[in-house]
């Protein structure tokens, strides 16, 4: 069965507004944690003039902050 709630993107209403989103090249470019936090539990990300700050929790999660 090929419903909207099998897959939601399939349909959509005028009343709905269309979802922005980063460029959408064909692969998606996966980098691994470990290779950007390099052994470290937190980090400072430069983005135009804002620094933000990447951090991984106890439990493993990441939470970036600006």
């Amino acid at each position: 069965m090929n419903t909207s709630h099998d897959h939601p993107q399939a349909s959509t209403t005028s009343s709905q507004a269309p979802v922005e989103s980063c460029a959408a090249p064909l692969q998606k470019r996966t980098i691994a944690s470990e290779d950007i936090l390099a052994g470290d539990k937190e980090i400072w990300i430069q983005h135009g003039d804002a620094i933000y700050r990447l951090c991984e929790t106890k439990s493993g999660k990441l939470i970036l902050q600006k």
